[in-house]
């Protein structure tokens, strides 16, 4: 049996030894002692052939892998866990330094591909600005009139934020401010155009149709708006595109059939685990839990 990695050091160098640690010690002691009785006083004992044919009892101290040794190992082992992070015997081990070290790592990871892609989304809409403005600069093109309809007003806002500010809380309110505006002005609009909207190159139009879809929630557009969220290219918009349809589907889960499940769940699986996105999928699917021989309503 090893240990390794003592837990509680002291910042003078000495190590600190609590109640529990002292009553951990006490039943090591008692563990231990209980090995060493079983060993003398138990025997094990089997029927064995001989040479000459005829079958006689054996009888033999403990071994180590028998079962009431092993589990006075075991007790010992979890006993010793309070003064070490790290024990081994019997051919199991304990590593709690281990495990906390990989856990770490794999936040560090999570935390980095977020910071990368939020980078990487930050550059790519600087590259649609700047793009933007250089089609507009172009000798001879036709002036771009600023939309008149208060819908394309905001998308135009939307796409102006995404293209001149940098990615941060400060964004992403100016965008929810946008998103707010839009809900409050589609609530109950009559001849608002969803198809349209919703597949349109511009990405501030198609917020506009998940705006209007969790204002106006119609479990009818279920399947285009699941569809048309997984397809989307910006965190942003996947993510209301994604709560609206937690909208459109409350109280209608019959509506959710099992391929648009299934689809939700892929999309789920290739996002990071704790990303917001990977929530609102997560949240619809337990709303709507999956139904064994049911049919969707069509």
């Amino acid at each position: 049996m090893a240990a390794t990695g003592a837990d509680r050091t002291s910042t003078t160098g000495r190590r600190g030894v609590g109640p529990l640690q002292w009553a951990a010690a006490s039943l090591v002691t008692l563990a231990a002692c209980a090995a060493v009785v079983v060993f003398f006083t138990t025997e094990v004992c089997d029927q064995q052939m001989a040479s000459n044919g005829n079958v006689v009892r054996v009888c033999r101290h403990p071994q180590m892998t028998d079962p009431p040794m092993v589990v006075l190992g075991l007790v010992i082992l979890v006993l010793l866990g309070v003064f070490f992070s790290e024990i081994s015997g019997f051919g199991i081990t304990l590593k709690r330094q281990v495990e906390e070290a990989r856990s770490a790592a794999q936040e560090a990871i999570r935390e980095t591909r977020e910071v990368e892609a939020r980078h990487q989304e930050t550059t790519d809409d600087l590259a649609d600005g700047v793009r933007e403005a250089l089609s507009r600069a172009q000798p001879g093109q036709a002036a771009v009139s600023a939309p008149t309809d208060p819908v394309g007003r905001l998308a135009a806002r939307y796409n102006e934020i995404r293209w001149t500010m940098s990615s941060g809380r400060a964004r992403t309110q100016a965008m929810s401010d946008v998103v707010d505006e839009m809900i409050g002005l589609l609530r109950g609009a009559r001849d608002f155009d969803v198809e349209s909207h919703l597949h349109s190159d511009d990405r501030g139009l198609r917020l506009a149709a998940a705006a209007y879809l969790y204002a106006n929630p119609d479990p009818a557009w279920g399947r285009a708006l699941a569809e048309a969220a997984v397809a989307e290219d910006k965190p942003f918009n996947e993510y209301w595109a994604l709560k609206a349809l937690r909208e459109v589907f409350r109280g209608h889960c019959e509506y959710l059939d099992e391929e648009t499940r299934a689809l939700l769940q892929r999309r789920m699986n290739q996002m990071l685990p704790g990303t917001d996105r990977a929530g609102q999928i997560r949240k619809l699917l337990h709303d709507c839990p999956a139904r064994s021989g049911g049919q969707a309503a069509v």
